[in-house]
């Protein structure tokens, strides 16, 4: 999300950048937060629960988690209409979702198949009666069909749930065979040990969880949804502010920022650095393992030797949601091609490389080094003095008594959100 390959090119070229601060750190402070990636997150993850007011107790989790550290913040919305720039982006989430439906009904198969595996051990337990739609023959053969097809699928660089879960389906099968006298021994110590029920069990169990993490990504997150999380932090006494449209919010946050009105902007989105400002990273982290992270932008531009419009022309050749890349061009490529040359325009004046298409470099540059024509809020002062009146009616219609508080601060929520890249 947002500046492709950004953090560790910074962390090898520009270390001093990025610092790891401790909560009592920001004692005081005053945060702008990225709300919308917030809500996706609660909204999409398996924190929270499965009902229609998850993503709301989300947000009411970490607004008072803010308030408990000492950290006032501005919880700023994207508007209803996108930013300009941002086509390409919007169109490889449509096709982000498709993928996810696709992933979605070869789990719902999976889930079939190990039914059918639990019907198969059942019968060997002798835990059915009925034996006229079941014989070993038929057994042996389906499972040996189901090895070869898991066997024969491409393999990937990518460790990832699916593999895992292959992996377990196989030595399942194994297992179900060498009970039904197929194979004549289990060469793999491991499967040795494993017991049928046991892996049917852990099986179902994943299966389970993965086709509730799809389901919950391919359900639809309303403007209206978002609108309620607003409102509710507004009843819940914190300052608000929802962007005009065409804006991103993340740009706003990051203007307030270079204004002094805000210690950091909250994100987990990288284009806030492209946007000049010091990105507080993992605050409220959906990881356990992902330690909170600072990245100033203006000392990674002290750092690499850069001026912010270079560094801005270095992250839009990384790859943003703005604009595509050059061909053959990794974070790396481009720190020694904007070292060189200061420029893209000079960069394509004299290196050999490819625009891929929607190479819109200058209109991703003039996104993120626009000057606001005026900012909304323009002191700390003003900025707390918009703060919403707290209204335990608009709390009890949006989150009613009884509702479970879920504001357990997230860890590791979604184990199925990103594949473990093997280099």
């Amino acid at each position: 999300m947002g500046v492709r390959g950004l953090m560790p090119l910074l962390a090898r070229f520009a270390p001093k950048c990025i610092t790891m601060p401790a909560e009592q750190e920001l004692s005081r402070w005053t945060v702008a937060v990225d709300s919308n990636i917030y809500v996706q997150r609660f909204f999409r993850g398996t924190d929270g629960g499965s009902d229609e007011s998850r993503h709301l107790r989300g947000m009411r989790s970490m607004a008072n988690y803010l308030r408990t550290i000492d950290v006032t913040p501005l919880f700023v919305f994207d508007g209803r209409t996108r930013a300009l720039g941002k086509e390409s982006e919007l169109s490889k989430r449509r096709e982000d979702r498709k993928r996810i439906v696709q992933e979605l009904e070869r789990e719902n198969t999976r889930a079939q198949r190990i039914r059918s595996m639990s019907e198969i051990n059942a019968h060997m337990d002798g835990e059915t009666q009925s034996t006229d739609q079941w014989t070993a023959r038929k057994s042996v053969t389906w499972l040996k069909d189901q090895m070869s097809a898991i066997s024969n699928k491409k393999k990937s660089r990518q460790v990832t749930i699916d593999s895992r879960m292959d992996r377990l389906e196989l030595e399942t099968s194994r297992l179900l065979l060498f009970r039904l006298g197929e194979l004549n021994s289990l060469n793999d110590t491991d499967t040795e040990s494993l017991d049928c029920a046991q892996s049917l069990r852990v099986l179902q169990t994943h299966s389970a969880e993965r086709i509730a993490t799809l389901n919950r990504r391919t359900e639809h997150l309303s403007a209206d949804m978002i609108t309620q999380c607003e409102v509710l932090l507004r009843a819940l006494g914190f300052a608000t502010h929802v962007v005009d449209d065409w804006e991103e919010s993340e740009g706003v946050c990051s203007q307030l920022y270079r204004a002094g009105v805000v210690d950091a902007v909250c994100s987990e989105d990288l284009d806030v650095v492209a946007f000049g400002a010091r990105l507080l990273r993992g605050l409220y982290s959906f990881d356990a393992r992902s330690p909170m992270a600072l990245v100033d932008a203006q000392k990674a531009c002290e750092e690499l030797g850069l001026s912010r419009k270079s560094f801005v022309d270095l992250c839009i050749l990384c790859g943003t949601d703005f604009a595509s890349t050059l061909e053959k061009v990794g974070p790396i490529t481009a720190l020694r091609l904007v070292r060189e040359h200061g420029s893209i325009e000079r960069i394509l004046e004299t290196e050999p490389f490819v625009p891929r298409p929607s190479f819109n470099y200058e209109l991703a540059r003039t996104v993120f080094l626009a000057d606001p024509e005026f900012l909304h809020f323009e002191t700390r002062a003003q900025l707390k003095r918009s703060a919403g009146h707290v209204d335990p009616a608009i709390v009890e219609a949006l989150l009613p008594s009884g509702t479970k508080p879920g504001g357990k601060r997230p860890t590791g929520s979604d184990p199925f959100a990103n594949s473990l890249v093997l280099d």
